[in-house]
């Protein structure tokens, strides 16, 4: 999930780029609209911004409040994940995780002690009219994905085809880099939630495998992803960078 200010510019920006970016729609939660990059491998990254002027200055007002912090906690659960996101820099800020039997996962999280909220409900209106239903459990801690299954076929919601091909030779997501305060206690965490195994990196990171897509934490704040490395896609320009975005070779 990839912050922009505003969809329309980021849009002709990634489509410069080389990216075949499609539109996607309204969400109905909150007041944000999206575009999809979608690739060949199934994975795609979602441009999502705060979808007016109003709406933009709405929450930035609410956000440099006091009681910012307790409205997000007597808020909604989708509201307490995107929000500080949302208000946050632009760039790499989260990322999702498709599963099937999403209520039995939700389960066995909270077994193994994980606090999650949902599954909950959230619906998108694409710009042809055709509403989009999936369901989402949040995690409590911003370091871990969250959860996504479709109530709707997911080809309506992720594109396919010719729309998951780019001029760039972008193939799919090689990994995903994500802020911990402690990697050592985030490590633990993606290890037990999705029986993965570690494996130490240099300054002090550590790498597990989620999904065939590698996973690397490392210290820093705010918490949370911040960087994706794709497959197979030539030289990004610096704004892209600057999203957290890099390339590697391999296909």
């Amino acid at each position: 999930m990839i912050v922009v200010p505003a969809l329309a510019p980021a849009s002709d920006l990634y489509r410069s780029a080389g990216f075949t970016v499609v539109p996607g729609g309204r969400h109905d939660v909150i007041p944000t609209e999206n575009a999809l990059i979608a690739f060949e491998d199934r994975t795609y990254l979602e441009l999502i911004a705060l979808r007016d002027d109003e709406a933009r200055a709405s929450l930035q007002l609410r956000a440099s409040r006091p009681g910012w912090s307790a409205e997000l906690r007597s808020g909604s659960a989708v509201g307490r994940r995107f929000y500080p996101r949302l208000t946050g820099e632009p760039g790499t800020s989260d990322f999702v995780i498709a599963v099937r039997g999403i209520e039995r996962l939700a389960a066995e999280a909270r077994r193994r002690g994980f606090a999650m909220t949902g599954p909950t409900t959230l619906s998108r209106e694409r710009h042809d009219g055709a509403r989009l239903e999936m369901a989402l459990v949040l995690p409590e801690s911003p370091v871990l994905p969250f959860f996504i299954e479709d109530r709707t076929p997911r080809e309506l919601r992720v594109p396919g085809g010719e729309q998951a091909r780019h001029a760039n030779g972008a193939l799919g997501i090689a990994e995903i880099r994500v802020r911990a305060e402690s990697v050592p206690t985030a490590t633990l965490a993606y290890a037990e939630l999705f029986d993965a195994a570690p494996r130490a990196l240099e300054g002090g990171r550590a790498q597990l495998v989620v999904g065939g897509v590698r996973v690397v934490l490392e210290s820093g704040a705010p918490e949370g992803a911040c960087g994706v490395t794709l497959k197979g896609a030539s030289d990004l320009p610096p704004e892209l960078l600057a999203h957290g975005l890099t390339t590697a070779p391999e296909a």
